[in-house]
Protein backbone atom coordinates (compact mmCIF):
# COMPACT_ATOMS: atom_id res chain seq x y z
CA UNK A 1 0.00 0.00 0.00
CA UNK A 2 1.49 3.39 -1.02
CA UNK A 3 0.08 7.01 -0.23
CA UNK A 4 1.24 10.13 -1.93
CA UNK A 5 0.68 14.01 -0.51
CA UNK A 6 0.92 15.73 -3.51
CA UNK A 7 2.02 18.93 -4.02
CA UNK A 8 3.05 19.73 0.03
CA UNK A 9 5.16 22.22 1.29
CA UNK A 10 7.36 20.10 3.04
CA UNK A 11 9.82 20.54 6.29
CA UNK A 12 12.83 19.05 5.45
CA UNK A 13 15.83 18.96 7.67
CA UNK A 14 17.35 22.26 5.78
CA UNK A 15 14.25 24.15 5.47
CA UNK A 16 10.80 24.25 3.27
CA UNK A 17 10.47 22.72 -0.37
CA UNK A 18 7.72 21.84 -2.54
CA UNK A 19 7.04 18.81 -3.49
CA UNK A 20 5.53 15.13 -3.42
CA UNK A 21 5.93 12.52 -0.15
CA UNK A 22 5.33 9.04 -0.92
CA UNK A 23 4.65 6.82 1.79
CA UNK A 24 5.26 2.97 1.56
CA UNK A 25 4.72 0.22 4.81
CA UNK A 26 4.71 2.94 7.04
CA UNK A 27 7.90 4.31 6.32
CA UNK A 28 8.75 7.76 4.05
CA UNK A 29 10.09 5.97 0.41
CA UNK A 30 10.45 8.67 -1.49
CA UNK A 31 10.37 12.86 -1.49
CA UNK A 32 11.20 15.83 -3.15
CA UNK A 33 9.76 18.07 -6.41
CA UNK A 34 10.48 15.47 -9.08
CA UNK A 35 9.17 12.66 -7.00
CA UNK A 36 6.14 10.76 -9.04
CA UNK A 37 3.02 10.02 -7.17
CA UNK A 38 2.26 6.64 -6.13
CA UNK A 39 -0.46 4.62 -4.83
CA UNK A 40 -3.60 6.78 -3.20
CA UNK A 41 -2.64 10.33 -3.86
CA UNK A 42 -3.70 13.17 -1.80
CA UNK A 43 -3.62 16.38 -2.86
CA UNK A 44 -3.03 18.79 -0.26
CA UNK A 45 -2.03 22.37 -1.62
CA UNK A 46 -1.45 25.24 0.80
CA UNK A 47 -0.57 23.20 3.42
CA UNK A 48 2.25 22.70 5.11
CA UNK A 49 3.46 19.15 5.85
CA UNK A 50 5.74 18.87 9.06
CA UNK A 51 7.55 15.96 11.18
CA UNK A 52 4.61 15.00 13.69
CA UNK A 53 4.75 16.70 16.73
CA UNK A 54 5.93 14.93 19.66
CA UNK A 55 4.57 15.94 23.04
CA UNK A 56 6.55 14.02 25.97
CA UNK A 57 5.31 15.81 29.06
CA UNK A 58 1.85 16.17 29.30
CA UNK A 59 -0.66 15.08 32.04
CA UNK A 60 -3.72 13.02 32.27
CA UNK A 61 -4.78 13.59 35.71
CA UNK A 62 -8.28 12.12 35.20
CA UNK A 63 -6.13 9.02 34.20
CA UNK A 64 -4.17 8.81 36.95
CA UNK A 65 -6.85 9.23 39.69
CA UNK A 66 -10.05 8.23 38.40
CA UNK A 67 -9.53 5.52 35.83
CA UNK A 68 -5.57 4.34 37.30
CA UNK A 69 -6.70 0.76 35.98
CA UNK A 70 -7.99 1.10 32.58
CA UNK A 71 -6.51 0.84 29.79
CA UNK A 72 -8.78 1.81 27.57
CA UNK A 73 -8.38 5.37 28.66
CA UNK A 74 -5.05 6.02 26.98
CA UNK A 75 -6.99 5.12 23.60
CA UNK A 76 -9.01 7.79 24.36
CA UNK A 77 -6.14 9.72 24.97
CA UNK A 78 -4.40 8.43 21.70
CA UNK A 79 -7.35 9.73 19.36
CA UNK A 80 -7.65 12.91 21.13
CA UNK A 81 -4.00 13.98 20.13
CA UNK A 82 -4.34 12.49 17.00
CA UNK A 83 -7.19 14.97 15.94
CA UNK A 84 -4.42 17.98 17.44
CA UNK A 85 -1.10 16.58 15.35
CA UNK A 86 0.11 14.74 17.53
CA UNK A 87 1.94 11.18 16.74
CA UNK A 88 3.54 10.59 18.98
CA UNK A 89 3.02 11.03 23.19
CA UNK A 90 4.37 9.71 26.74
CA UNK A 91 2.48 11.05 29.85
CA UNK A 92 3.84 12.91 32.69
CA UNK A 93 3.27 11.37 36.55
CA UNK A 94 2.95 13.56 39.59
CA UNK A 95 4.09 13.31 43.27
CA UNK A 96 1.28 10.25 44.31
CA UNK A 97 1.37 7.45 46.73
CA UNK A 98 3.62 4.71 45.31
CA UNK A 99 1.53 1.61 45.14
CA UNK A 100 -1.14 4.36 42.75
CA UNK A 101 2.20 5.24 40.66
CA UNK A 102 2.87 1.28 40.00
CA UNK A 103 -0.26 0.63 39.12
CA UNK A 104 -0.79 3.52 36.82
CA UNK A 105 2.50 2.58 35.35
CA UNK A 106 1.10 -1.33 35.05
CA UNK A 107 -2.04 0.02 33.18
CA UNK A 108 0.19 2.31 30.91
CA UNK A 109 2.51 -0.62 29.93
CA UNK A 110 -0.42 -3.08 29.47
CA UNK A 111 -2.09 -0.45 26.86
CA UNK A 112 1.55 0.21 24.52
CA UNK A 113 1.92 -3.86 24.76
CA UNK A 114 -1.54 -4.36 23.14
CA UNK A 115 -2.65 -1.60 21.77
CA UNK A 116 -0.12 1.70 21.65
CA UNK A 117 -1.25 2.44 17.98
CA UNK A 118 -3.64 1.29 15.78
CA UNK A 119 -6.13 4.35 16.41
CA UNK A 120 -4.18 7.37 16.73
CA UNK A 121 -0.71 8.63 18.48
CA UNK A 122 1.57 6.30 19.20
CA UNK A 123 1.92 6.00 23.01
CA UNK A 124 5.52 5.39 23.75
CA UNK A 125 6.22 5.43 27.71
CA UNK A 126 5.58 7.15 30.89
CA UNK A 127 7.56 10.40 32.43
CA UNK A 128 7.88 10.17 35.79
CA UNK A 129 7.86 13.66 37.16
CA UNK A 130 7.05 14.24 40.79
CA UNK A 131 8.59 11.22 43.15
CA UNK A 132 12.20 12.04 42.98
CA UNK A 133 12.03 15.84 43.27
CA UNK A 134 12.45 18.52 46.10
CA UNK A 135 9.77 19.17 49.01
CA UNK A 136 10.93 23.40 49.17
CA UNK A 137 10.01 23.16 45.31
CA UNK A 138 6.85 21.53 44.98
CA UNK A 139 5.10 23.84 43.12
CA UNK A 140 1.62 22.05 42.78
CA UNK A 141 2.84 18.73 43.48
CA UNK A 142 1.27 17.20 46.19
CA UNK A 143 4.48 17.25 48.89
CA UNK A 144 3.67 14.12 50.92
CA UNK A 145 4.46 11.98 48.02
CA UNK A 146 7.67 13.50 47.29
CA UNK A 147 10.78 11.56 48.37
CA UNK A 148 14.34 13.08 48.47
CA UNK A 149 17.11 11.21 46.17
CA UNK A 150 19.05 10.64 49.12
CA UNK A 151 16.36 9.12 51.71
CA UNK A 152 17.12 5.03 52.35
CA UNK A 153 13.78 4.20 50.11
CA UNK A 154 14.41 6.15 47.09
CA UNK A 155 16.89 3.27 45.14
CA UNK A 156 13.80 1.17 46.12
CA UNK A 157 11.50 2.91 44.76
CA UNK A 158 13.07 3.87 41.83
CA UNK A 159 14.05 -0.17 41.11
CA UNK A 160 10.03 -0.91 41.01
CA UNK A 161 9.30 1.84 38.78
CA UNK A 162 12.07 0.57 36.23
CA UNK A 163 10.38 -3.18 36.54
CA UNK A 164 7.55 -1.86 34.92
CA UNK A 165 9.11 -1.58 31.60
CA UNK A 166 7.39 1.55 30.83
CA UNK A 167 9.16 4.45 32.37
CA UNK A 168 11.73 6.24 29.38
CA UNK A 169 12.46 9.62 31.27
CA UNK A 170 12.56 10.93 35.02
CA UNK A 171 12.78 13.34 37.10
CA UNK A 172 15.99 13.19 39.27
CA UNK A 173 16.83 16.68 41.29
CA UNK A 174 20.83 16.68 42.41
CA UNK A 175 19.89 18.73 45.06
CA UNK A 176 21.21 16.37 47.63
CA UNK A 177 24.09 14.78 45.61
CA UNK A 178 23.73 12.37 41.85
CA UNK A 179 24.19 9.07 42.88
CA UNK A 180 20.47 8.33 41.99
CA UNK A 181 20.93 9.78 38.72
CA UNK A 182 23.82 7.96 38.15
CA UNK A 183 22.18 4.81 38.67
CA UNK A 184 19.13 6.10 36.70
CA UNK A 185 21.07 6.68 33.57
CA UNK A 186 22.77 3.47 33.90
CA UNK A 187 19.67 1.77 34.33
CA UNK A 188 18.61 3.33 30.92
CA UNK A 189 16.27 5.93 31.80
CA UNK A 190 16.53 9.60 30.44
CA UNK A 191 17.05 11.87 33.51
CA UNK A 192 15.83 15.66 33.71
CA UNK A 193 15.91 17.69 36.92
CA UNK A 194 12.98 20.36 37.49
CA UNK A 195 11.70 21.38 40.67
CA UNK A 196 15.19 21.89 42.24
CA UNK A 197 17.07 24.36 43.54
CA UNK A 198 20.53 22.81 43.11
CA UNK A 199 23.61 25.23 42.37
CA UNK A 200 25.12 25.48 39.39
CA UNK A 201 28.13 23.69 39.79
CA UNK A 202 25.79 20.73 41.35
CA UNK A 203 24.07 20.49 38.30
CA UNK A 204 26.98 20.42 36.30
CA UNK A 205 28.12 17.17 38.40
CA UNK A 206 24.69 15.62 37.99
CA UNK A 207 25.42 16.26 34.01
CA UNK A 208 28.38 14.11 34.27
CA UNK A 209 26.49 11.90 35.92
CA UNK A 210 24.10 11.01 33.22
CA UNK A 211 21.58 14.24 33.38
CA UNK A 212 20.37 14.76 30.23
CA UNK A 213 17.51 17.87 30.41
CA UNK A 214 15.62 20.82 32.10
CA UNK A 215 12.51 20.19 33.09
CA UNK A 216 10.12 22.55 32.66
CA UNK A 217 12.94 25.46 32.61
CA UNK A 218 12.10 28.19 34.82
CA UNK A 219 8.98 26.54 36.47
CA UNK A 220 8.29 24.60 39.77
CA UNK A 221 10.55 26.81 41.93
CA UNK A 222 13.51 26.58 39.93
CA UNK A 223 16.40 28.47 42.04
CA UNK A 224 18.25 30.78 40.41
CA UNK A 225 21.07 33.23 41.57
CA UNK A 226 22.30 37.06 40.38
CA UNK A 227 25.75 36.17 42.49
CA UNK A 228 28.50 34.26 41.23
CA UNK A 229 29.00 31.75 43.92
CA UNK A 230 29.05 28.19 42.91
CA UNK A 231 28.19 28.61 39.75
CA UNK A 232 25.16 30.34 40.14
CA UNK A 233 21.89 28.33 40.33
CA UNK A 234 19.94 26.07 38.44
CA UNK A 235 18.75 28.10 36.00
CA UNK A 236 22.17 29.90 35.04
CA UNK A 237 23.33 26.31 35.25
CA UNK A 238 20.66 25.58 32.50
CA UNK A 239 21.62 28.25 30.02
CA UNK A 240 25.43 27.38 30.36
CA UNK A 241 25.46 23.30 30.22
CA UNK A 242 24.86 21.29 27.10
CA UNK A 243 21.22 20.07 28.45
CA UNK A 244 18.00 19.73 26.61
CA UNK A 245 15.74 22.56 28.03
CA UNK A 246 11.52 21.56 28.21
CA UNK A 247 9.94 25.06 27.45
CA UNK A 248 6.56 25.77 28.23
CA UNK A 249 5.05 28.45 25.40
CA UNK A 250 1.41 29.18 26.83
CA UNK A 251 2.27 32.79 27.96
CA UNK A 252 1.51 31.91 31.89
CA UNK A 253 4.12 29.60 32.62
CA UNK A 254 6.76 31.15 31.26
CA UNK A 255 6.94 34.85 30.31
CA UNK A 256 7.43 35.41 26.31
CA UNK A 257 10.48 37.57 27.10
CA UNK A 258 12.46 34.92 28.67
CA UNK A 259 10.96 32.19 26.05
CA UNK A 260 12.61 34.12 23.71
CA UNK A 261 16.02 34.89 25.69
CA UNK A 262 16.27 30.85 26.47
CA UNK A 263 15.93 30.62 22.65
CA UNK A 264 17.61 32.87 20.74
CA UNK A 265 21.31 32.45 23.40
CA UNK A 266 20.91 28.52 22.04
CA UNK A 267 20.56 30.18 18.16
CA UNK A 268 23.27 31.84 18.51
CA UNK A 269 25.44 29.67 20.22
CA UNK A 270 24.88 26.88 18.10
CA UNK A 271 22.33 24.55 19.91
CA UNK A 272 18.98 24.89 19.19
CA UNK A 273 18.87 21.16 19.19
CA UNK A 274 18.39 21.30 22.85
CA UNK A 275 15.41 23.43 22.67
CA UNK A 276 12.08 21.43 23.22
CA UNK A 277 9.12 22.68 23.61
CA UNK A 278 6.26 20.93 25.49
CA UNK A 279 2.73 21.46 26.83
CA UNK A 280 2.94 20.03 30.22
CA UNK A 281 -1.00 19.84 30.48
CA UNK A 282 -3.19 18.51 32.96
CA UNK A 283 -5.67 17.44 30.92
CA UNK A 284 -6.01 15.33 26.97
CA UNK A 285 -8.08 17.85 25.62
CA UNK A 286 -8.77 21.34 27.02
CA UNK A 287 -12.64 20.49 27.03
CA UNK A 288 -12.21 17.59 30.06
CA UNK A 289 -10.76 20.69 32.74
CA UNK A 290 -13.67 21.51 35.15
CA UNK A 291 -14.69 24.88 35.93
CA UNK A 292 -13.91 25.89 39.18
CA UNK A 293 -11.84 23.37 41.64
CA UNK A 294 -10.42 19.97 40.91
CA UNK A 295 -8.66 18.10 43.43
CA UNK A 296 -4.93 16.50 42.44
CA UNK A 297 -4.66 14.27 45.74
CA UNK A 298 -3.55 17.26 48.30
CA UNK A 299 -3.52 19.74 46.17
CA UNK A 300 -6.63 21.90 45.28
CA UNK A 301 -6.11 23.42 42.18
CA UNK A 302 -8.77 26.21 40.17
CA UNK A 303 -9.21 26.95 36.65
CA UNK A 304 -10.26 30.73 36.53
CA UNK A 305 -13.39 31.66 34.11
CA UNK A 306 -11.19 33.81 32.25
CA UNK A 307 -7.92 32.26 31.65
CA UNK A 308 -6.70 28.55 30.16
CA UNK A 309 -4.48 27.90 32.67
CA UNK A 310 -4.82 26.11 36.13
CA UNK A 311 -3.43 27.65 39.42
CA UNK A 312 -2.54 25.57 42.57
CA UNK A 313 -4.76 26.92 45.83
CA UNK A 314 -3.29 25.38 48.26
CA UNK A 315 -2.58 21.80 49.69
CA UNK A 316 -4.12 20.09 52.75
CA UNK A 317 -1.19 18.83 55.41
CA UNK A 318 -1.41 15.76 57.41
CA UNK A 319 -3.62 16.83 59.96
CA UNK A 320 -6.18 18.19 57.52
CA UNK A 321 -4.90 22.16 57.80
CA UNK A 322 -5.23 23.80 54.60
CA UNK A 323 -1.95 25.25 53.70
CA UNK A 324 -2.28 28.31 50.95
CA UNK A 325 -0.06 28.41 48.22
CA UNK A 326 1.80 31.42 47.16
CA UNK A 327 -0.03 33.69 44.30
CA UNK A 328 -0.03 32.98 41.13
CA UNK A 329 1.62 28.69 42.06
CA UNK A 330 0.30 27.49 38.57
CA UNK A 331 -0.91 23.78 38.43
CA UNK A 332 -0.86 23.02 35.04
CA UNK A 333 -1.52 24.23 31.53
CA UNK A 334 -4.34 23.82 29.03
CA UNK A 335 -2.00 24.36 26.22
CA UNK A 336 -2.00 22.26 22.90
CA UNK A 337 0.75 21.44 20.68
CA UNK A 338 -1.03 23.32 17.77
CA UNK A 339 -1.69 26.47 19.90
CA UNK A 340 1.95 26.40 21.00
CA UNK A 341 3.02 25.82 17.52
CA UNK A 342 1.31 28.95 16.80
CA UNK A 343 2.76 30.87 19.69
CA UNK A 344 5.95 30.28 18.17
CA UNK A 345 5.04 31.58 14.78
CA UNK A 346 3.81 34.47 16.40
CA UNK A 347 6.41 35.31 18.19
CA UNK A 348 9.19 34.84 15.59
CA UNK A 349 7.52 36.62 12.98
CA UNK A 350 7.47 39.78 14.28
CA UNK A 351 10.48 42.19 15.72
CA UNK A 352 10.59 41.62 19.38
CA UNK A 353 12.78 41.77 22.75
CA UNK A 354 13.17 39.39 25.26
CA UNK A 355 14.69 40.82 28.53
CA UNK A 356 18.32 40.75 27.02
CA UNK A 357 18.34 40.04 23.39
CA UNK A 358 16.44 42.31 21.02
CA UNK A 359 15.35 39.95 17.65
CA UNK A 360 13.96 41.53 14.16
CA UNK A 361 11.07 39.64 12.25
CA UNK A 362 11.99 36.23 10.33
CA UNK A 363 9.92 35.05 7.70
CA UNK A 364 7.41 32.53 8.11
CA UNK A 365 9.54 29.54 6.58
CA UNK A 366 12.04 30.01 9.14
CA UNK A 367 9.51 30.00 12.02
CA UNK A 368 8.01 27.07 10.74
CA UNK A 369 11.05 25.44 10.39
CA UNK A 370 12.33 26.60 14.07
CA UNK A 371 9.07 25.69 15.98
CA UNK A 372 9.11 22.43 13.81
CA UNK A 373 12.46 21.65 15.20
CA UNK A 374 11.30 22.76 18.71
CA UNK A 375 8.45 20.25 18.82
CA UNK A 376 9.38 16.84 17.30
CA UNK A 377 13.39 17.16 15.28
CA UNK A 378 14.71 17.80 18.86
CA UNK A 379 12.76 15.33 21.02
CA UNK A 380 13.99 12.41 18.79
CA UNK A 381 17.52 13.94 19.25
CA UNK A 382 17.25 14.11 23.12
CA UNK A 383 15.80 10.20 22.92
CA UNK A 384 18.88 9.36 20.59
CA UNK A 385 16.22 8.03 17.53
CA UNK A 386 16.78 8.95 14.00
CA UNK A 387 13.70 7.04 12.71
CA UNK A 388 11.44 9.63 13.83
CA UNK A 389 11.25 13.72 14.10
CA UNK A 390 12.42 14.51 10.31
CA UNK A 391 11.18 14.19 7.02
CA UNK A 392 13.50 11.89 5.14
CA UNK A 393 13.54 9.05 3.02
CA UNK A 394 13.50 6.06 5.50
CA UNK A 395 12.55 7.42 8.38
CA UNK A 396 8.78 6.46 10.17
CA UNK A 397 6.09 8.50 8.45
CA UNK A 398 4.76 10.08 11.15
CA UNK A 399 3.41 13.27 9.61
CA UNK A 400 1.43 16.22 11.03
CA UNK A 401 -0.60 18.45 7.89
CA UNK A 402 -1.55 22.24 9.18
CA UNK A 403 -3.05 25.03 7.19
CA UNK A 404 -1.21 28.42 8.34
CA UNK A 405 -3.65 31.52 7.53
CA UNK A 406 -2.74 34.92 8.42
CA UNK A 407 -0.04 37.40 9.06
CA UNK A 408 3.14 38.19 10.89
CA UNK A 409 2.07 38.14 14.30
CA UNK A 410 -1.44 36.87 14.12
CA UNK A 411 -1.18 33.40 12.34
CA UNK A 412 -3.57 30.80 12.95
CA UNK A 413 -2.88 27.01 12.65
CA UNK A 414 -5.55 24.66 12.04
CA UNK A 415 -4.31 20.85 11.97
CA UNK A 416 -5.76 18.96 8.72
CA UNK A 417 -4.26 15.36 9.03
CA UNK A 418 -2.53 13.30 11.04
CA UNK A 419 -0.50 10.25 9.94
CA UNK A 420 0.92 7.87 11.94
CA UNK A 421 3.01 5.09 10.86
CA UNK A 422 2.17 6.10 7.21
CA UNK A 423 -1.11 5.85 7.99
CA UNK A 424 -4.01 8.10 8.00
CA UNK A 425 -5.46 8.05 11.44
CA UNK A 426 -7.52 11.82 11.54
CA UNK A 427 -8.43 13.30 8.35
CA UNK A 428 -10.34 17.00 7.35
CA UNK A 429 -9.40 16.73 3.92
Amino acid sequence: MSLTLKNCKLTMPKGIIRGNLVISNGLIKAVGSSVKPQGEIINIDDLYVLPGFREQHMHDMMGATRYIDKPSRLKEISIKLAEQGITAFKLATVAMPIDDLLAYLNTCREFAESDGTSLGARFEGVFVEGTFINRECAGAQPPEYIIHPDEPKAKTVLDKIIETRIVRLINIVPDFGVDLIKYASSRGLIVGCGHCKASANRLAEAVEAGLRFIVHITNGAMGQSFKPFEGGGTYEGALELPVYVEIITDGFHVNFKYVSDIIERRIQRGRMHEIVVVTDRLFPSPDEAPRGEIRMFSVLCRKPADEDVLYAEGFFDDSGRFVKSPPYTLCGSLLTMPRAFENLLNLFTVDHSGFMIDVPARGIHEAIWLASNFMSTNQARLEGRNDVGVIDIGRRADLTVVRIEGEPGRYRVGVEATIVEGKLVYSKL
